[in-house]
């Protein structure tokens, strides 16, 4: 509750997923537009930077190819700073908020079924923190 916004960090692709069409780039826009149709504001990394907890959206998705499909982890976590109750000044980054999923697709079908998953678990990003600032009950 009480978050500025969000930086996006989507992490880097396997080549055979990039070659099968998948593309950060594409996971990197699709996370953004619905966080900023949202009213959530996307932080570059100067505004990121200057923002009390410095809080990211993660998006994370591994892939392993087998012959003509892959199996597949995605993976979206809210990461801030936090600090031990004991010894505040131990300071770190940590998930705060996470879903993800495991699954199976053939090559053919897998951007549009990462991506899929993907915007999914950003639209229950954007309901939780909607809910949590109060502007959706």
């Amino acid at each position: 509750r009480g978050l500025a916004g969000v930086a996006v960090v989507v992490e880097t692709l396997k080549e055979d997923a990039e070659a099968d069409g998948l593309k950060a780039t594409d996971l990197q826009a699709d996370t953004e537009q619905k966080l900023e149709q949202a009213g959530i504001e996307v932080l570059s990394h100067e505004q990121w930077r200057d923002t009390p907890g410095r809080p990211w959206l993660y998006v994370s998705v591994n892939t392993i190819k087998y012959l003509a499909s892959y199996f597949f982890s995605v993976d979206v976590q809210l990461k801030q700073d936090v600090s031990l109750p004991r010894d505040p000044s131990l300071l770190t980054s940590s998930a705060t908020w996470e879903v993800g999923s495991i699954g199976f697709v053939i090559a053919p079908d897998l951007s549009e079924k990462i991506r899929g998953s993907v915007g999914g678990y950003v639209n229950h990003f954007i309901r939780d923190y909607l809910t949590a600032n109060g502007k959706l009950t």
